[in-house]
């Protein structure tokens, strides 16, 4: 007896006998290149390009950026003394006179007397009105400046915080520890903005640094040295450290952060 298929039965038949070939083929080829790779020898596994070998993580080292100064923060010339840094109780120095009963740290007096002799040469008139202050005379500066601001109206604690941009607190000043001096023009001689203007204040704004002196509150840095534009306070940090301090435009404060960077 001879059975008729469906001729959609069959065709549905061919294309599963299709696919299980299919599939047995695959597993053939899988097995084969399997099997090969095991049996290759040492002498073939050296032949495999680099390429296709797992490659050990490379090390990448980044240098870090080299001070471009040789000082501390710790340097005798950098010590910061502000309204954060009060200056250490029993600091000692050794005071030698400038001129005029006028008396500054002995380390500094060389380059400070050789840069008012130089400013004089040039037929310019600079007198020291400031230098090292007790801190006695440092507090009685102080009060008399919070007088005069109770005295235009202000209430104690008001006066207090205005008076500091001017005065500092005492034990808060550089002219405890003599590292400063305030420098003004014999033709005008008033601590106020127009000192600046003054030939004096022109030539030492620009030279001061060759002597390691630097201008201490300038007057885009307020904000940080927490101090008034003072166009007559110099304070010494020596040469090096100045001429970078001015190459910079560093204010002591941000001058100190960069060197602590590097500690």
């Amino acid at each position: 007896m001879i059975v008729k298929s469906d001729s959609g039965t069959i065709k549905l038949k061919i294309q599963y006998y299709i696919i299980i070939c299919v599939i047995i083929d695959i597993f053939i080829i899988i097995y084969s290149f399997n099997n090969t790779e095991k049996q290759m020898t040492p002498d073939e596994q050296e032949t495999i390009p680099t390429s296709s070998v797992e490659e050990k993580p490379i090390e990448v080292i980044i240098e870090r950026e080299k001070k471009e100064i040789d000082s501390s923060s710790t340097d005798w010339n950098l010590i910061l003394i502000n309204k954060d840094n009060p200056l250490k109780e029993g600091y000692e120095m050794q005071l030698e006179e400038i001129e005029n009963g006028y008396e500054l740290e002995s380390r500094i007096i060389e380059p400070a007397k050789q840069m008012l002799q130089d400013a004089r040469n040039e037929g310019l008139e600079p007198i020291i009105c400031s230098a090292y202050r007790t801190n006695k005379y440092q507090t009685i500066l102080y009060n008399n400046k919070v007088q005069d601001y109770i005295n235009s109206g202000y209430l104690l604690e008001q006066a207090k915080e205005e008076a500091s941009y001017w005065v500092t607190n005492p034990g808060t000043s550089e002219h405890e520890a003599g590292l400063c001096m305030d420098i003004i023009s014999k033709q005008y001689q008033e601590l106020d903005k127009n000192q600046e203007n003054t030939d004096v204040q022109k030539w030492l704004m620009e030279h001061c640094y060759d002597y390691g002196f630097i201008l201490r509150y300038p007057t885009d840095k307020s904000k940080i040295t927490k101090i008034n534009y003072e166009p007559w306070h110099y304070r010494y940090v020596g040469i090096e450290n100045a001429r970078f301090i001015k190459e910079k435009g560093f204010c002591l404060e941000e001058y100190i952060d960069y060197l602590k960077s590097y500690e």
